[in-house]
């Protein structure tokens, strides 16, 4: 019996083996992004652009100078869509700008030990000799991440000042505790619950979170789904548009009749006190324009020259324009 007991723990201790899993971390840590992120979030949520909604706007981030601006100007965005904004691609195509700064957004921390701190022990020129290692009867470490941003809206064309979002610095927290040294017992506003070494703790109650200054009809972390709406036609100027496409001579035709008239912004008048009559009855007058103002082929009738014969009658001349 003695001997099939030592065959066994020597059968096991030859069995056992080692194995090794290979760790690595981002240079930021995923707790410092969420409590940015966070924070981003429920700060771009407190802004109302409800009196920009259905105005072609362009979002200027070039005075924007902060950590994940990427993810700043983004929300953004995505905010100022859910709340009726029609984003233009550039300043000059927008009859509105809106302006956008931080005022900060980073993070920091602190941390409180019950117990004996780490200790360096003077070596004395021996090598290999340890420091005392950190023991804690209770630590808590916390961190909290800062957003302080801030909007404002002017008319592109005349500077005025439109609109402006009011300045809400936000906080996000997440705390870290060990009890004799089980933990840590993480909680703060990024996590929905009381969680234990990255699980959720058990018969842990939902955290509360802050009450924001204003509840956004669509929160930027909210799914949703928004109706179609009907493209919005700019108001153009017609005068500006007749200006610029239409030649300075107008020429108007009757495809017809040959007795058309045609009016030119310079040159002598070929209409005579007496106009003449085309042959379906209508008087046909002319005047002449300018070589750019005449169109290339058309017919046109000149007006009659009086004669000094007695018992001659006026005529009409053709005259093809090349």
């Amino acid at each position: 019996m003695r001997s099939s007991f030592l065959c066994t723990l020597l059968f096991i201790a030859l069995a056992a083996g080692c194995g090794t899993t290979k760790w690595s971390d981002t240079p930021r840590t995923a707790t410092e992004q969420l409590l940015l992120s966070t924070a981003v979030d429920r700060a771009i949520d407190n802004m109302d652009f409800k009196p920009l909604a259905d105005r072609f706007v362009f979002l200027d981030a070039q005075y924007l100078d902060c950590v994940d601006k990427g993810y700043v100007v983004s929300t953004l965005r995505q905010h100022m869509l859910s709340e009726g904004c029609v984003m233009m691609p550039d300043a000059a195509s927008a009859d509105f700008v809106v302006e956008v700064r931080s005022g900060g957004v980073g993070t920091d921390h602190h941390d409180v030990l019950v117990g004996v701190p780490a200790i360096s022990v003077p070596t004395g020129g021996i090598a290999g000799v340890p420091s005392i290692p950190e023991i804690p009867f209770a630590k808590t470490t916390s961190q909290r991440g800062v957003a302080k941003l801030a909007c404002f809206a002017y008319n592109r064309e005349t500077g005025q000042a439109v609109w402006q979002s009011g300045v809400f610095p936000i906080v996000s927290t997440a705390k870290d505790s060990w009890f004799l040294g089980t933990g840590p017992f993480q909680r703060g506003t990024i996590y929905d619950s009381t969680h234990f070494a990255g699980s959720r703790f058990l018969a842990s109650r939902k955290n509360t979170q802050p009450e924001l200054l204003r509840k956004a009809p669509t929160p930027v972390t909210a799914q949703a789904q928004f109706p179609f709406r009907p493209a919005l036609v700019r108001k153009t100027n017609t005068n500006k548009t007749a200006s610029k496409d239409t030649p300075s001579a107008t020429v108007q035709a009757s495809a017809s009749s040959p007795a058309a008239s045609v009016r030119g912004s310079s040159g002598p008048s070929l209409s005579s006190s007496t106009p003449a009559t085309a042959a379906g009855g209508a008087p046909a007058t002319a005047n002449a324009g300018t070589s750019t103002g005449l169109p290339n082929g058309q017919v046109v009738q000149l007006p009659s020259i009086p004669q000094s014969t007695s018992g001659g009658s006026s005529s009409g001349s053709w005259l093809k324009l090349r």
